[in-house]
């Protein structure tokens, strides 16, 4: 049993259905893992011979040429299935992208690229695949296409392009020497949180009668530890981990970054668990709302409204939330409700049912409409802030607009009518500030009869300053509890 296997890096392999990346990675691996190389497709069941596209998250591993280990995850490329790609992305540190030479960047290719510019915009490898089918200007013309998409998405223009040709006859060896040189070009020492509790991105998980339950994931901070407790906050229950492995190597520990495989005893039904973030007891905190930084993707054209419903993709799992988009008013702490997502700005979202995620960890996340069946899904992304919501102060700006009907004798006072119904309590609207299009502001004194007319009073007279019929505002702005009255700057 050794230690801990050597820091890894984890590269994403992403591309539409069919453009080639299960193909690729079986190609490029030396050692296969969980769901690796389409477990689905290549399953005894499928007898009659037709290809199957992939339907899970796919783990394999290769050796760099420097000598790193590479952790290949092979995502699914149809559109249904991008919650796992969503999923796969918190712990991507490169990514391949497989394009169809021919097709270009097709709509899936898209998303995948969008979520490789949030996570590894300078680490990213393209495979111009198929070449066969395609002369060299072609070729050439379809490499300058990729590039010109890159730059649009936010990731670098100047990324690798290989050509590569992986149907047999056509595939040459030299071509995966250029992947592994092109892999080679964008290698970097990641910097890993090692020292605080661990936390771990489970992706499978399936039980061994008579044993126990193994599940697998990758370590995102701290160490997993052999003989050490993992609590599955999302079921309220903890577990022991009895034997661990990493990359089919027993060890006694994994660090943030790597790959493991471990036992808990005593089992657990399968059936209740999904893909998500556990971790050292206590490490996670059950989590209905949080404020959060906002990052729009240009290439999501409809507008979102506060109060609507959005995906929301975070700590490896996928949920329902109402967003409510929020502009800070650093001077007073306090935020102003937008009506809808407009740069810049906050938003706080509030979850059907609670995430688990740790406190003080600045989480990414990507909010989509996957219901959506043409264009882009994905509407913003981001990072969480702040769980303690309960606290913020949150408003939003109301208006109503009246008339003065008559000056009164003093010079001092005005009715008003206009603004309130007959059945208006005036008790709450009492003080609050009054301007006319004129410049003069008074305040509310009360009702003046029984038909929603009102009273102002000025400070200074305004006879002769204010006119009858002269339009008046009342601003104010709405807490969760009070209504207070400005004039606005």
């Amino acid at each position: 049993m050794t230690s801990e296997p050597s820091t890894s890096l984890n590269i994403g392999i992403l591309g539409h259905v069919d453009s080639g990346k299960t193909t690729l990675t079986r190609r490029i691996a030396e050692m296969g893992s969980t769901s690796a190389f389409d477990a689905h497709a290549t399953s005894s069941s499928n007898s009659d011979g037709i290809r199957r596209n992939t339907l899970d998250l796919g783990f394999s591993t290769m050796t760099s040429l420097s000598g790193k280990r590479l952790a290949l995850i092979d995502c699914p490329g149809h559109s249904g299935l991008i919650r796992a790609v969503l999923a796969a992305s918190t712990v991507f540190d490169m990514a391949i992208v497989i394009i169809d030479v021919l097709a270009g960047i097709q709509p899936q290719t898209a998303e995948h690229l969008l979520l490789a510019s949030k996570f590894c915009p300078d680490r990213v490898i393209v495979v111009l695949n198929k070449c066969d089918l395609a002369d060299d200007q072609k070729i050439k013309e379809s490499t300058k296409k990729v590039r010109k998409g890159l730059k649009a998405m936010g990731i670098n223009e100047n990324s690798p392009v290989v050509e590569m040709s992986l149907v047999d006859g056509f595939f040459k060896e030299e071509m995966l020497e250029n992947l592994k040189k092109a892999i080679e070009t964008r290698e970097f020492e990641p910097r890993r949180d090692t020292e605080k509790l661990f936390l771990i991105a489970i992706d499978h998980c399936f039980a061994i009668k008579g044993q126990g339950t193994v599940l697998t994931g990758t370590v995102i901070r701290g160490t997993l530890r052999l003989n050490t407790e993992i609590e599955f906050a999302s079921l309220s229950e903890t577990r022991r981990v009895k034997t661990l492995e990493s990359w089919k190597q027993r060890v006694d520990q994994v660090a943030a970054g790597n790959r493991a495989a471990f036992l808990v005893t005593p089992s657990f039904d399968e059936n209740r668990f999904s893909r998500c973030i556990s971790g050292a007891p206590g490490a996670l905190k059950p989590t209905k709302s949080v404020l959060a930084t906002v990052e729009p993707i240009v290439f999501f054209r409809k507008s979102i409204n506060s109060r609507s419903k959005i995906h929301v993709s975070v700590a490896f799992e996928t949920v329902m939330a109402e967003c409510q988009f929020l502009r800070k008013d650093d001077e007073k702490d306090e935020f102003e409700i937008l009506e809808s997502m407009l740069a810049p700005c906050q938003v706080l979202l509030k979850f059907e049912k609670a995430v688990f995620i740790p406190e003080n960890f600045k989480i990414p996340f990507m909010a989509s409409r996957l219901e959506q069946q043409t264009g882009c899904r994905f509407a913003f992304s981001g990072h969480f802030e702040n769980s303690d919501t309960e606290n913020l102060k949150i408003f939003s700006r109301k208006s109503r607009k009246g008339t003065v009907e008559r000056i009164e004798k003093d010079g001092y006072s005005a009715i008003c009518t206009g603004m309130f119904k007959a059945e208006t309590n005036f008790d709450v609207f009492r003080g609050f500030q009054i301007s006319t299009s004129s410049g003069p502001r008074g305040k509310v004194e009360g009702a003046f009869g029984k038909s929603g007319k009102f009273r102002v009073v000025f400070q200074e007279k305004i006879d002769g300053l204010v006119e009858e019929k002269e339009e008046i505002s009342l601003f104010m702005k709405k807490y969760c509890d009070k209504l207070v009255s400005y004039i606005p700057e």
